[in-house]
This record gives structure tokens, C-alpha cells and sequence, in this order.
């Protein structure tokens, strides 16, 4: 009497992030319902487009039916179509929102018991005893010969492109899959997994804690009826040696006992190496020889696995170069492209950790946003693309300087140089680009219609000694800088308000703007010696003025005239320093700045003058 069977369908639901991944089993004929947060069934609480209670799942017949609920708000993604309804078999999957569940595999088994001892497509024991077992290194593969050579060239040739075009980890799995299955006639099942390396369990001893797979994609021959469990022992020595590993079991001891992988007499498991692929491998079984023999050799499968580890070495050359440039797209928000180069070159992990170094800060602010929100509050798209228009702008002019982006907040930015990238020129880059923020606000808040209409900019700049790199918890961390220079100049670019100048410098800047900064690029001229609130050391502070074709309102005669006057307030001699203001035209924003400062001393010096106004705001 045939003993009597039952079937179960493992299913992962992985979201957009890493850590968003559960694994589950299903039950034949078991009803179960999924959703954000159902009273009884699986929950997948990180994804808002799925429902609290969104659809019932039934294992059955060999197929997973999916129901969606009346109350659910989004439809089931199948195949890019939207439905309600659908049926899908082991290795098929759909979606919900930003979330894929996957049937990844069905295993048939006698009620009575279940292996202890393999992976799920799954479960975990070698079928049969192994009468042959080798391990390769790289090394030992390359002086072995191919098999099906002019088959297998054929198929390598297709790959790069085949590859470029997956677009996740579970499409690169199934394609790999399918393209050595075509590649190496005598096997009858290939499966690619990624394991979570840091939870292998340390020795054969612990295998029971083998962990579930990340992803697992795997192919058979549409004759093949038996199971497909891969070994874990096999695939814990492959990752854990970084060696391919082939297995030759006896094909007499399976065949009267109970075995995962029914009717398949060897395996080799490939690791895929590489940063980028820590816990893939690839895994290849099959029953006998090519040409249908039964009696299978490490000779007969060595050219193979040879093949097996070409892939690999591809697979790993590609991931690493697509992941490169996700960091790279995702990176060039916030860095020039010289920048990122340092962070993802060989010690890119290196290059994030937090160093002291002479850094040169940016601070941007956008002014006239309560006006312009006032006046688009009925079309609030256009204002936040006014902002966005403006930021971009920010960025930039930050951007083309090589410089690096630390934080945006509002309607301002943060820009920095040196680090990963030491200066070279000091902070020459950042009046750079501060000059050239100011021109394209300028050249823009004028014309009507512009999405900078109506705003302006205020800039400020310090140079000094600060901590920069990745700054923060285990928890949130960010690419930042920190120190006594980032609130300096913070308080330059209030500063431009008061002197109603665009940009505001502090000394170290002014020193090297006037070695480095030609005259057709940007002058330099002195506003006056102030002591900041809340603090008691007093600091010389400079404007960044456009050149004089661009801003011919101050002439080089008029900041001459006016640093004159700025030496006699410091001397006490506050008489002379008036008669020379009155020569400065009057719309002279920092001309207007001392007026009003020695007017609150009644125009005459205090007693304890020592030539810095104090500043009643930050």
C-alpha cells in the first residue's frame, strides 16, 4: 500500500529593504490570510500599501490560490497586471504594493516523518552515502578542462547582457538558474541562493541552525518529478571554505531509503565570491553521467564545475559593478563625482569613517519663502517646485566644486570640502561656488515666471579644523561634520543680513581667497570687526563680492574708501571713519551696518572700546 503523502509550499515576502524578508511554510489545503496587521495569519507590518487585512492564501493541488479581500485598498500585481484573483505554482510570485511574495518550492513527504537535514525548495540530509567527495579551489578548477565547450562559450556569451537586464536579486537568481540548467546537460536541478552570512551556523556540529535563505531561485527539467532539497552541509563548507565542493553519493543505499533530492545521485555547490556576494552560491545536481549513464565520476563533472565557476566569477564581476553603481547614483545627491570616487574606490568603508581634517562649510540659505508661500498657497506645487528649484541650485553650485553635501534642512543647505578629498586650495572651492550660487539666484529672481522669482540668497563661509565622516548611531547615521567651524559658519550666513551682502567670509577664507581668487572671479573686502552672541573672542569678518562687471555698485574705490573708514572706528577715531563713510554711497549695505552701530555709542567710542561691535543677534 502506497504511503500516504502530504504537501507544503515555502513562501517568501520580501519588501524594498534587506531586512524587510519572512519565510513561511503553507500547508496543504491550510487557509491563510496575509496582511499589515491581520488578527491571525502573517503580518507584514512595513509596507502601507498592504491592507490590516488584505488577502487569504490556500495551498492546494499543486497550485497557491490568492483571493484578495472586499476591504482591501490595492490590487494583487501578476505578471504587471492588477487582479483580484489569481493561481500561481512553486516558483512563480506576485505582489502587494512594494512587496513580492514568491512560492518558492513544494515539498511532497510522507506524513509520518520529515528529513531533518535539507533546504527548502526544502531540507537536510544527503541522499545516500557519499562514495566521493571533493572540494576545488580556484586554483585546482583552473587547470581542468570544459565540457560542451562550444555550447557553453554560446551561453557565456549571452550572459553580461542577460544579466543587465534583471532588475532584482530574484530575477538574476532565476536567470542563472535557467542558464545553467541549458549549459550542463546532465543536470536536473540548479538553484542560486544568498544566504545571510553573519548566521551560518560555525561548524556541521550547529546545522540545525542553518538559516533560512535570503533569496532562493531555483530550475528543473520539466521531466524531472522527484524533490529538489539542496544540502546544507554541502552549501555551509562552500561558504564557510570559499571552495567549490562536489558530492557523489551511492545511488544502491538512496534507493530503498527515504531522500530529499529523490533520484539525484551527485551535487557541486559554487560559491559566488566577492564583497558584493557574500552568501551566494550556486548549487547544480543531477542523476548520473552526460549521455544517460548511470556511473558518475568527479571526471565526468570536474569541466562542469570549471563552467559553474566561470559563471560565478561573472556573476560576481557584474553584482559588484551594479551595486557600485546603485552607491554611485544614490551618492551623486550628495557628492561630486571626484568624491565618490574616493568613497567607493578600494578603502571606500575606510574612507567613511570619521577623521579630523581642514574643512571649509558652506552654509545657504533662501530668503523671501513667506512671501512666495503667501503668494502660491493656493498652488502649492509650483512652490514646492520653486523650492526644489532653489535647493537644486544649492546643490550644484556645491556639486560642480567637489564638494559634499551634509545636510539639507528647509529652504537651506550645508555644503563641505575636505574629506574624503583633502583641499588643495583651502576653501578657494567654496567661495567658488558660493560666487556661483549668488549669479544664478541673481541672474534668475528678476525674470518673470522663473521659479526663483522672488527669492534671494544669503551665504557664509569658515574654514578650520573639524571632524568629518559618518556621524551618528548604530541606529541613524549620516554622512556629516561636526565642530566649532559648522556653527561659525552658520553664523556668517545670518551675518548677510545684517551687512545686506550676499556672502560673508571669516578671516582664514578672506587669506586664502586673496592668494588664490582672481579679480575676474570674486573681491574680497573687509566689513568689520564684530563679537558674535554668545561668544567673547571677537573675529574680522569679510564679504565675497562679485566681480566688478557683475556688480559695478561697488566699485574697488568704494571698498578702498570704506576699510579706510573701518580702520579709524577700530583706533578709536570715529570722527575721521564718518567723513570717510559719507563718500560710500548710501545703499551700501555694510556702509549702512557701521552708521547704525556707532549711532548706538551716540557716535562717539565707548571707554572699553576695543574695536568689535558686539552682536545683539545670531
Amino acid at each position: 500500500m502506497a504511503q500516504a503523502t502530504s504537501s507544503t509550499l515555502q513562501i517568501s515576502i520580501s519588501g524594498p529593504d534587506p531586512s524587510q524578508r519572512i519565510q513561511n511554510v503553507l500547508k496543504e489545503g491550510e487557509m491563510l490570510r496575509i496582511g499589515r496587521a491581520p488578527q491571525k495569519g502573517w503580518a507584514i507590518p512595513w509596507d502601507l500599501a498592504i491592507s490590516r487585512e488584505h488577502a487569504d492564501l490556500c495551498w492546494a493541488g499543486g497550485k497557491l490560490r490568492v483571493v484578495m479581500l472586499p476591504a482591501a485598498r490595492n490590487p494583487i500585481v501578476y505578471r504587471n497586471r492588477m487582479t483580484k484573483e489569481l493561481s500561481i505554482t512553486a516558483g512563480d510570485w506576485f505582489q502587494i504594493g512594494a512587496t513580492t511574495f514568491q512560492a518558492v518550492g513544494a515539498t511532497s513527504q510522507p506524513n509520518d516523518r520529515l528529513d531533518e537535514d535539507t533546504i527548502s525548495t526544502g531540507g537536510y540530509e544527503e541522499p545516500g552515502a557519499v562514495i566521493e567527495a571533493h572540494s576545488f579551489s580556484e586554483e585546482d578548477l583552473g587547470k581542468v578542462a570544459f565540457r560542451n565547450t562550444d555550447q557553453q562559450i554560446e551561453i557565456l556569451a549571452k550572459l553580461p547582457r542577460a544579466i543587465s537586464g534583471s532588475q532584482s536579486d530574484e530575477d538574476l537568481g532565476s536567470l542563472v538558474s535557467r542558464l545553467l540548467l541549458d549549459a550542463i546537460p546532465q543536470a536536473e536541478a540548479v538553484a542560486v541562493a544568498h544566504y545571510d552570512e553573519t548566521k551560518l551556523p560555525q561548524s556541521e556540529g550547529a546545522i540545525d541552525a542553518f538559516p533560512e535563505p535570503l533569496t532562493l531561485r531555483f530550475e528543473t527539467r520539466d521531466d524531472f518529478t522527484g524533490r529538489f532539497n539542496p544540502s546544507r552541509r554541502m552549501i555551509l563548507k562552500s561558504l564557510r571554505e570559499q571552495s567549490s565542493i562536489l558530492h557523489i553519493w551511492d545511488s544502491n543505499h538512496a534507493a530503498g531509503a527515504f531522500t530529499i533530492s529523490e533520484g539525484l545521485g551527485w551535487a557541486f555547490c559554487v560559491p559566488i565570491r566577492g564583497e558584493s556576494c557574500q552568501g551566494w552560491c550556486m548549487y547544480v545536481s543531477g542523476k548520473g553521467a552526460e549521455g544517460g549513464g548511470l556511473m558518475v565520476s568527479d571526471d565526468d563533472l570536474a569541466g562542469n564545475l570549471r563552467f559553474t565557476e566561470l559563471v560565478a566569477q561573472f556573476i560576481g564581476s557584474i553584482r559588484h559593478v551594479r551595486i557600485l553603481q546603485e552607491q554611485k547614483t544614490q551618492l551623486s545627491s550628495f557628492f561630486s563625482p571626484k568624491v565618490i570616487e574616493g568613497l567607493t574606490g578600494v578603502n571606500g568603508k575606510d574612507s567613511l569613517s570619521p577623521s579630523e581634517k581642514e574643512i571649509s562649510v558652506l552654509f545657504c540659505d533662501v530668503r523671501g519663502f513667506s512671501k512666495k508661500s503667501e503668494k502660491l498657497q493656493d498652488d502649492l506645487l509650483t512652490l514646492l517646485h520653486s523650492v526644489s528649484a532653489a535647493l537644486g541650485v544649492m546643490a550644484g553650485g556645491i556639486l560642480e566644486r567637489d564638494g559634499a553635501i551634509a545636510d539639507f534642512q528647509g529652504d537651506a543647505a550645508l555644503g563641505f570640502w575636505g574629506w574624503p578629498v583633502e583641499l588643495e586650495e583651502g576653501p578657494v572651492p567654496a567661495c567658488r561656488a558660493a560666487l556661483s550660487i549668488y549669479t544664478q539666484f541673481y541672474n534668475e529672481i528678476a525674470v518673470e515666471g522663473s521659479l526663483l522669482e522672488g527669492f534671494s540668497v544669503g551665504l557664509g563661509i569658515a574654514h578650520g579644523r573639524a571632524l568629518a565622516g559618518q556621524i551618528g548611531t548604530d541606529q541613524q547615521a549620516k554622512v556629516g561634520v561636526f565642530g566649532p567651524v559648522v556653527n561659525q559658519g552658520a553664523r556668517l550666513e545670518t551675518m548677510t543680513k545684517q551687512f545686506n551682502l550676499p556672502i560673508c567670509i571669516d578671516e582664514t577664507t578672506a587669506e586664502y581667497a586673496k592668494k588664490h581668487l582672481q579679480p575676474t572671479e570674486g573681491r574680497i573686502r573687509r566689513l568689520a570687526r564684530v563679537r558674535p552672541k554668545g561668544m567673547d573672542t571677537p573675529m574680522n569678518v569679510y564679504g565675497l563680492v562679485p566681480p566688478s562687471d557683475q556688480m559695478s555698485e561697488i566699485s574697488d574705490q568704494t571698498i578702498l574708501v570704506y576699510e579706510a573708514a573701518l580702520d579709524a572706528i577700530i583706533a578709536s577715531d570715529w570722527k575721521s571713519a564718518t567723513k570717510l563713510l559719507a563718500t560710500v554711497p548710501d545703499s551700501d549695505g555694510p556702509k549702512q551696518f557701521l552708521l547704525r552701530r556707532m549711532a548706538d555709542f551716540g557716535n562717539s567710542p565707548p571707554p572699553d572700546w576695543d574695536g568689535a561691535f558686539s552682536l545683539a543677534d545670531k
